[in-house]
């Protein structure tokens, strides 16, 4: 037996993966109270955090589902996925739809015909919570159903994870005006476990008329280092800070207005970075990144790429799942490949399809995820 001491094992563990970890965590009691320290879970979160994950979701069946985190560096090297009909499945009879990832938790919504709930998962050491925030699935008729979105409060010491419950609609009876409203529900060591009302939007999120759906629909809220945000109406971006729940708000880059999107625009974190992407004249793609948080002078236009180049046609939303130097990968919302995603060379500006057995759905819940060890249990 070797024996190492504390502060090597301090250094070297948190490179170590979540299974090998979990194995460690059950040779003694010390082993099992160094692992399970806040400060280890930290360091290994930091760690892991430099190999990300995207989340592939797929239904195997009508009684249950599969999120199975895949590391994006194994689908750069090569864009052939396996069979993964071994991974595990959660059983479920209710209709399951995935909020968020963050610090390794997937945050879960269950639809039934009379309420939504939630619960967080982590993947890695495969352990569930009880189901939380029941809330009434009845439609306002003023508000519309309730959209969520899942982030996590990093100034809390009591390391609070936050639900958000939001929706708006225009106001038919005034013209011009809005109604809109928010819930919070705190999980973690300060959670109240109750749904609790805040302040409504100061801007309301950018409702856009989908001639496919034939209805409005509200963009989900993104969450980027302890804030949740939004596009808004004005051609702004609408903040949440987890923290204060309180709201700020900031400008787009200058001359967007000027572009004509044929969609939405979207927000989504990449390079660790707030982005946003957008279609331009219904002939490219272009993302744009805040490089500094909350400065409009910040914002740098990353790329532009021709619709002819990826290889598809403008008529149908592009989503840019993850991006790193001169790769990226992207999924679009096609009937026909709804399925399926590609890796796009931003050098060569060549396509290649990531294949794959299963019905995986890229473009509606392709999450970034990172391994992890924090807990989904709190006392």
């Amino acid at each position: 037996m070797v024996f190492l001491p504390e502060e090597l094992l301090a250094e070297i563990l948190p490179f170590f993966d979540v299974k090998t970890i979990l194995r460690l965590k059950c040779l003694s009691k010390s082993w099992f109270s160094f692992i399970s320290d806040s400060n280890f879970i930290d360091k290994h979160l930091k760690n892991s955090s430099q190999n990300p994950h995207l989340t592939l979701f797929w239904y195997p069946a009508l009684s249950c589902f599969n999120v199975v985190p895949f590391p994006v560096y194994r689908i750069l090297k090569n864009p052939s996925i396996k069979n993964l009909y071994d991974s595990p499945k959660i059983p479920s009879i209710d209709h399951i739809k995935l909020v968020g990832s963050c610090n390794g938790l997937l945050c879960l919504l269950y639809y039934s015909r009379t309420a939504i709930e939630f619960s967080l998962w982590n993947p890695a050491t495969r352990k569930i919570s009880k189901k939380l925030g029941l809330l009434p699935h009845g439609r306002n008729p003023d508000l519309g159903h309730f959209d969520f979105t899942f982030g996590y409060d990093a100034t809390a010491s009591t390391r609070d994870y936050k639900v958000v419950a939001f929706r708006a609609k225009d106001n038919e009876e005034e013209e011009g005006s809005w109604k809109s409203e928010v819930k919070v529900f705190s999980v973690g060591g300060g959670g109240d476990n109750c749904w609790r009302n805040i302040q409504s939007f100061p801007v309301v999120p950018f409702n856009w008329f989908d001639t496919y759906y034939h209805r409005q629909r509200i963009t989900d809220g993104v969450h980027f280092s302890g804030t949740v945000n939004w596009l808004a109406v004005d051609n702004s971006i609408v903040s949440l800070y987890l923290s204060t729940e309180t709201y700020k708000q900031f400008l787009m880059p200058p001359g967007f207005d000027d572009e004509v999107p044929l969609f939405k625009p979207v927000l989504r974190v990449l390079m660790d970075c707030l982005c946003f992407y957008h279609d331009s004249n219904k002939t490219e793609f272009v993302l744009w990144q805040m490089k500094q948080y909350g400065v409009r002078e910040s914002w740098t236009q990353l790329f532009k790429i021709s619709y002819q180049n990826l290889q598809m046609h403008a008529s149908f939303q592009l989503a840019c799942l993850y991006v790193n130097g001169d790769m990226a990968i992207f999924a679009d919302e096609s009937r026909k490949d709804r399925y399926q995603a590609f890796i796009y060379n931003l050098n060569d500006k060549t396509v290649e399809r990531i294949k794959c057995r299963n019905n995986i759905r890229w473009f509606e819940e392709a999450k970034d995820y990172v391994e992890s060890l924090v807990s989904v249990c709190w006392e």
